[in-house]
């Protein structure tokens, strides 16, 4: 005799005695009005002995699925030993397979997973032992720094609020939105507003704030949404779930992606439906047992996942599909789409992690061109003009190093790859002392002497250039330029007399001033680092090297006849002294200010 079998004999005998005893008890009392029949204990006896059973086999299957979890742990395959442990737990939870099952979502760097199943095994397993207690709190803490909150706000009340495709409540939320720190989808979403979505980082142990305001929907069309054999299953657009079937509403215009999803794993693969302006669109799907779970992770985390040609969302994706072969796709601006071939079986949970390569040559990388214009003032360093003057102070004279300063102003076209043309104009002067320089005069009609002079060199010039540049990177942007044009000006020498020869050769000078013109090939090469301020405006430092060519060479006019002292002496000539050298180098270093358009 089985042990049902036992239990209903029991039941029977029970009820024989009790209604032999009840229809003693009638015969005598001879109640006025019926009474009613007692409580039937042959029909709750089965029905416990049925879901002692259906416990019993949960708890089998769920050590089974533990076990698995185990070996797939074993081997470091934590995705699908993480979806063993799911499974375990929802068919009868243990305190092993919670922990295992935080641990899983560890490594996966699903830290506000981990850290909410921590949670979970304290608040489930108040006996956990002191040790074990101990290690769970400080995993706790260690996820704690590791997990970020979304503070949304500005919405409207009601709107569903969807984190990287997971359902995440109503807006307001009445729990914290808890994150892995990282890069995260945020999707808003109220029937008659235009659905609010943004990427937003999230620090660990910090707060990322989102203001999600929901704007009216103006333009839209209308969708309708039937299940084929009448069910009444939950309609999901865009990752939100919006109604039951049959379902109608509006939504702004544009691609949707529509699944139907009901209890357990009844459902429907993603529909793509394209909503028009003031246009109505059916859909009429057929719900069916879906007994695969994907869950598809892109690397960058904004890329669209692509099933089956239907377009699922941005970011990582969890669905239920049928069993059998499906294709993904994931696509990112920039980069190289990337395709995969997915065979899941029956009860399968696969998770796929997609890195998408960087394709150089994407449009998206090619910089839009744009006019610039920049200002550069710097402080010019020459270490001597040469020539005569700077170049011939030996001896007992005392020279200085030529000090000036340059600013300039350019214009130019930058193209996308950062290469860019223009012009420069500019001004640039220096200036250059030398005292007690041994020098000639030549009297006229007697012969020349010697005399010792102070020299103050001043060249000024204007700058008219042709340029070429490359900018490098972007945050910190690097750029050098190279320059090739004339520079047009004059260089004075005021010239007076320190020291004469012996009193009998006296030759006494006035003091004079004399600038000749001066032309030079200029050549000029700058490299300098910016900061950005904005997408047009930058402040940046840097230094540039110049080269002058005297195209043209200054020299004092040795025709020019000057005064003496003495009326007697009459008139004395200085000789054509080169006031600058054929070449002259400079180094600048400045600031610049750059605006492009």
């Amino acid at each position: 005799m089985t042990r049902n079998e036992a239990l209903r004999t029991g039941a029977c005998i029970v009820v024989m005695i009790s209604g032999a005893l009840a229809g003693a008890q009638v015969a005598q009392a001879q109640p006025q009005q019926a009474v009613p029949p007692p409580a039937d204990p042959a029909g709750q006896a089965p029905a416990q002995a049925d879901e002692a059973e259906k416990r019993e086999r949960d708890k089998q299957e769920a050590q089974a699925h533990f076990q698995k979890g185990n070996e797939l742990m074993d081997q470091q395959a934590w995705a699908a030993a993480l979806a063993e442990f799911s499974v375990s737990r929802r068919l009868y939870p243990t305190q092993n397979a919670t922990y295992n099952a935080a641990l899983c979502l560890r490594h996966l760097q699903r830290f506000d997973e981990a850290l909410e199943t921590y949670e979970a095994l304290v608040r489930e397993f108040p006996q956990l032992s002191p040790g074990d207690k101990a290690e769970v709190l400080r995993a706790i803490d260690d996820l704690r720094g590791l997990v970020g909150t979304l503070e949304i706000t500005a919405a409207q009340p009601g709107a569903s609020i969807v984190v990287d495709g997971r359902e995440r409540g109503d807006y307001p939320p009445v729990n914290p939105i808890r994150v892995s720190a990282g890069t995260h989808t945020v999707r808003v979403y109220k029937e008659g507003y235009v659905p609010f979505e943004t990427r937003v980082e999230v620090a660990g142990g910090q707060t990322a704030s989102v203001p999600a305001k929901l704007l009216v929907l103006t333009d839209s069309g209308r969708l309708r949404v039937t299940e084929q054999t009448g069910k009444s299953v939950n309609v999901v657009i865009d990752g939100v779930v919006v109604g039951m079937t049959p379902w109608e509403g509006d939504l702004a215009v544009g691609d949707r992606t529509v699944v139907l999803r009901g209890e357990g794993n009844l459902g429907t693969a993603p529909v793509g439906a394209r909503i028009q302006a003031r246009q109505r669109t059916t859909l009429s799907l057929r719900a069916e047992e879906l007994d695969a779970l994907l869950h598809v992770d892109p690397t960058p985390a904004g890329a669209t996942v692509i099933i089956d040609a239907v377009p699922v969302g941005s970011g990582s994706w969890e669905g239920a599909l049928r069993a059998g072969a499906h294709r993904i796709e994931v696509r990112y601006a920039g980069y190289v789409p990337a395709k995969r071939q997915v065979n899941l079986a029956r009860g399968q949970q696969e998770r796929i992690a997609i890195s998408l390569e960087l394709d150089p040559e994407a449009e998206v990388w090619r910089k839009p061109s744009k006019i610039t214009f920049d200002a550069n003032a710097g402080f010019a360093v020459v270490p001597w003009l040469g020539g005569d003057v700077a170049g011939d102070c030996t001896g007992g004279c005392d020279g200085t190093v030529g000090l000036g300063g340059l600013g300039l102003f350019n214009a130019g076209y930058e193209f996308g790859s950062g290469f860019s043309l223009g012009g420069t104009l500019g001004y640039l002067t220096v200036f250059q002392w030398s005292e007690g320089r041994t020098s000639t005069i030549e009297p006229v009609g007697l012969a020349a002497r010697q005399i010792i002079v102070d020299d103050a060199l001043r060249m000024s010039t204007f700058v008219v250039a042709a340029t070429a540049g490359q900018r490098f990177f972007e945050s910190v942007p690097l750029s050098l330029r190279f320059g090739t044009g004339v520079a047009l000006g004059s260089v004075r020498d005021a010239r007076s007399e320190t020291t004469r020869a012996p009193q009998e050769e006296a030759v006494q000078a006035y003091p004079t001033a004399e600038a000749p013109s001066a032309t030079y090939l200029y050549l000029s090469l700058e490299a300098r680092l910016s900061k950005r301020f904005g997408d047009r405006f930058e402040l940046g430092a840097g230094v540039q090297g110049l080269l002058l060519v005297a195209l043209t060479q200054p020299k004092l006019d040795d025709r020019r006849e000057l005064w003496t002292k003495q009326p007697e002496a009459g008139f004395f000539t200085y000789p054509d002294d080169a006031l600058t050298g054929s070449t002259i180098a400079a180094i600048v270093p400045g600031v610049n200010a750059r605006y492009a358009f």
